[in-house]
């Protein structure tokens, strides 16, 4: 009863802890038309830094991939290389360009950003963006409501849905009132819980299982694929899934909730000196991660449900009190996602549809924008929690195939609208329909599923559209001349 009663006190010092700070940020509020949305671009390194990181990885981290290194043991290794590059390629390739740009155009949504650069009257450039965005962004949403229930589930013994309310609440308390900025504040200490939390964790379970031969002995008596980094794949099976983990890496320059950072950032050197601080976060959060879920495979044998290997194992491993702060820290870092997401949604309905369809002035009328960001957030969140309750998923897979979405849907058309300039409107709209449309289609073919993940050949295909419609749109348009 005392350690039950120790563990819920952690945990709600913690969440109110995390609530106070994103609600006193908004004290700082600026009766601008970006604040709300991107914090009046006024984020420092740090903040930039640990709150990119933290709303890309999050719950998909923490529960997700140390479930998946659980599963497939040393082979999950072969998602770091892809997600190294993806770091790397957003922050010193694409993060700076994107903040001059959008500075200059004062885009404050990537649809925005993408219109402005190729069509700002164009209907069907805004209608696929926002259409994207909707549908991938709340399946996003609805797997890190998914993840809060797991998490809850797992170490308060509670029902599922409670799990998914929680999340929901804690996630709308702070940013109704404090907006991005709210959101870029908790996601600093979210990040760095995240750190401790990947990095402690195994250490204090190899110290337990008293180092790493008996780990390796463990799981080699049950299975000894486990400890290769093939898996027990070979030819085409094993190229297919080593291509499938390096390519998670190729949806990071079309995540809006990972861009929107880029966009808020204060100015170059902030964007360089974020870069330094997210990779040191990426590498020790992602090794933490994967070698814990390797080792809890010999710590509990058989899980119903892999992803719930961290929480299980706090209540397992640690005093009451630290238990309570590390699920409340993973139950934020799923906030952290989730809160961002919603953010991208509500603004872009706001901004790209109800806006844009009435022709208002954010900055002459940024009262009425905040109150329609507000009351977006608050419908989408109810949508979200609403798919969230009908089915436990997977949340590794779930947030995959929107993460295959965003990043074939978007990313091909960020990268050659910043580098290439022979870029043009019809091929974005082809790259961004291509790219979505193969996911779907990819995703939903048992054969083509199990041979490769989605992202790798909708992304490659995605870039391929934008670059040949421009190219022959352009020569047909010299041709009528």
């Amino acid at each position: 009863m005392e350690s039950n009663l120790a563990l819920w006190l952690s945990f709600i010092v913690y969440t109110v802890g995390i609530i106070a700070v994103g609600l006193y940020s908004s004290r700082l509020r600026r009766k601008t038309a970006d604040d709300f949305v991107l914090a009046n671009r006024e984020l420092g390194p740090w903040t930039s830094a640990l709150s990119a990181s933290a709303s890309s990885e999050s719950g998909w981290v923490m529960l997700g991939l140390v479930g998946e290194a659980y599963l497939f043991g040393w082979a999950a290794l072969w998602i770091v290389p892809g997600i190294a590059a993806g770091y790397l390629f957003n922050w010193f390739v694409i993060a700076e360009r994107l903040r001059r740009s959008t500075r200059e155009s004062g885009a404050v949504t990537l649809p925005q950003y993408i219109c402005h650069r190729f069509g700002p009257e164009s209907k069907a450039l805004r209608a696929v963006a926002v259409l994207i965005i909707f549908a991938a962004m709340l399946g996003y949403v609805a797997a890190q409501m998914n993840a809060a229930g797991k998490a809850f589930e797992a170490v308060f013994s509670l029902p599922y849905w409670i799990g998914v309310l929680a999340g929901a609440g804690i996630i709308l308390t702070y940013t109704i009132t404090g907006g991005f900025r709210a959101i870029c504040w908790t996601d600093i200490v979210q990040a760095t819980f995240m750190v401790i939390a990947l990095i402690g964790m195994p250490i204090i379970l190899f110290i337990h299982m008293g180092g790493y031969e008996p780990i390796s002995s463990a799981i080699g008596a049950e299975n000894p694929e486990l400890l290769t980094l093939s898996g027990g794949r070979t030819s085409f099976g094993l190229l297919g899934f080593v291509i499938g983990m390096l390519g998670i890496g190729l949806g990071y320059p079309g995540q809006p909730h990972v861009l929107s950072r880029f966009m808020a950032a204060r100015d170059r050197e902030s964007v360089k000196r974020a870069g330094r601080i997210a990779f040191v976060w990426f590498i020790l959060v992602y090794s933490g991660a994967i070698f814990f879920g390797v080792a809890s495979r010999a710590y509990f044998g058989d899980l119903a449900d892999p992803e719930q290997a961290l929480p299980l194992a706090l209540g397992q491993l640690l005093p009451p009190v630290l238990a309570g702060f590390v699920i409340a820290a993973i139950v934020s870092a799923i906030c952290s996602t989730a809160d961002s997401q919603l953010i991208v949604v509500s603004s872009s309905l706001s901004r790209d549809v109800l806006a844009w369809a009435q022709r208002k002035d954010a900055a002459r009328d940024w009262g009425r924008f905040l109150r329609m960001d507000r009351l977006m957030l608050v419908l989408l969140a109810l949508i979200s929690v609403f798919f969230a309750l009908t089915k436990n998923r997977v949340i590794f897979e779930f947030v995959l195939y929107a993460w295959a979405a965003l990043g074939a849907g978007f990313g091909p058309v960020v990268i050659l609208g910043l580098l290439w300039k022979r870029a043009n409107k019809a091929g974005a709209i082809a790259g961004m329909l291509t790219g979505l449309i193969v996911t779907v289609i990819w995703r939903n073919i048992p054969v083509l599923k199990s041979a490769l993940y989605e992202l790798v050949p909708a992304f490659v295909l995605a870039f391929l559209a934008v670059v040949l419609v421009s190219l022959m749109t352009q020569r047909w348009g010299q041709e009528r001349d």
